[in-house]
């Protein structure tokens, strides 16, 4: 099954889709077109398709970018802030910068997450993002910072507000957006705005009141407009993409979720998807804002993702939660398959790449042919000693995960 067209917003720069730039790729939806097919098994154990692992100083929830022959990751502690950049080839370390606390961000941040491994990784839970001159970093404590990608020397630094009583985390991560970066802050005051990506100077702030810590996307719709889209409790908001102006808002869930709205929207068809734990699938027609359809139930029983994105084909989504894979007609919301994995997911998202479906779990990875008409057929599978719930990244045949210690490079030699 090819890859259509999934409305991957315009105006990014050169190269973008040609890299991992961002999380879960180039259109935010863990779906990489320029990439050399993925590797379809490997195995630590036998030492079969590891190029390499570097050793990461802090840990972190987020994930690797990777620009031409750079790969970046994020790390942190309550007191420390680190982004270190490695050789996408080689795996060298080719820098690694701290950052000074920026004027603004928030002096001590406590993580209660009710879980002491989570705590470990929040303090960097947001990925970053570059356009291939700087890196874009957001940490737990407020503080927004854009590196040169080449040297990691520090440009600018800026602290977003108080960030104290969100304890876990700051997890939507920056977008790029022609000369902006745009985030979407979750802390006190909660807002949605745009940076000048050479100089961190504010384009536009718009106010938000939803809680929410899935990441927003950048997508153009059937009518042209750009959009940056993010769900939140209970409400599903687009902003324009230039001035940040509310272009729609529509009222999703009705049911809260045990903790929060965590998995972020997905763009097919002319619609944004969301899925949320105990509410179910939703399709938005992305130009006028109103409901198309609504999945309140699946045929197997399962339920819908407290955390996990789906991917999709430009045609179709995929959720995978639990045990399930479920792929949904992204038009109509009828579900077109279901099938039912040995394997159970963790919080790394799925991975859409060379006709196959990645689907992570704590250290394997399920390769599955990204074909519901024939059941999904078996595609591989990989292996690693050390588990993961980062969504990994993938660029030039190689797929690069982080754990709490390590990066991985996973490719053919």
């Amino acid at each position: 099954m090819g890859i259509v067209s999934t409305g991957c917003a315009a105006g990014l720069p050169e190269g973008f889709e040609m890299n991992s730039p961002a999380f879960r790729g180039a259109s935010g939806m863990g779906v990489y077109r320029g990439a050399a097919t993925l590797p379809t098994t490997w195995s630590e154990k036998d030492s079969k398709g590891m190029l390499w692992k570097a050793k990461l100083e802090l840990p972190g929830w987020s994930s690797p970018v990777v620009w031409g022959g750079k790969v970046v990751v994020t790390g942190a502690d309550a007191t420390k802030r680190v982004v270190a950049c490695f050789d996408a080839v080689s795996g060298k370390p080719a820098w690694k910068t701290e950052l000074p606390k920026a004027e603004g961000a928030t002096a001590e941040y406590t993580l209660n997450t009710q879980s002491e491994q989570w705590n470990v990784r929040m303090h960097a839970a947001a990925t970053p993002a570059t356009n291939g001159k700087l890196v874009f970093v957001l940490f737990s404590n407020a503080q927004l910072a854009a590196l040169e990608l080449e040297s990691g020397k520090v440009v600018w630094t800026i602290g977003l507000g108080d960030s104290s009583g969100n304890s876990f985390g700051v997890a939507s991560s920056p977008l790029i957006s022609g000369d902006n970066v745009i985030v979407a802050f979750e802390g006190s005051p909660q807002f949605i705005a745009a940076y000048d990506a050479a100089t961190g100077k504010e384009k536009w702030k718009t106010p938000r009141k939803n809680s929410t810590w899935a990441s927003p996307i950048l997508i153009t719709t059937v009518a042209g407009k750009n959009l940056v889209v993010l769900p939140a409790n209970p409400d599903v908001t687009a902003w324009d993409a230039a001035t940040g102006k509310v272009a729609w808002t529509l009222d999703v869930v009705k049911n809260s979720p045990q903790y929060c709205v965590g998995p972020s929207p997905v763009f097919a068809a002319g619609m944004v998807v969301v899925n949320c734990e105990n509410n179910g699938m939703v399709g938005i027609d992305a130009d006028k804002g109103t409901s198309a359809w609504v999945l309140t139930e699946l045929p197997n029983g399962e339920g819908f993702a407290d955390g996990v994105s789906m991917t999709t084909d430009g045609k179709n989504v995929y959720q995978y939660f639990k045990s399930s894979l479920t792929c949904v007609d992204a038009k109509t919301g009828k579900v077109v398959k279901q099938k039912d994995t040995d394997d159970s997911s963790t919080y790394a998202s799925p991975v859409l790449a060379g006709g196959n479906l990645y689907l992570f779990g704590n250290s394997d990875t399920l390769i599955l042919k990204a074909d519901p008409s024939a059941d999904f057929p078996s595609g591989g599978k990989g292996s690693l000693k050390e588990s993961f719930e980062a969504s990994p990244a993938a660029a030039n045949g190689r797929l690069y995960i982080r754990t709490d210690e390590l990066l991985y490079c996973i490719g053919a030699k």
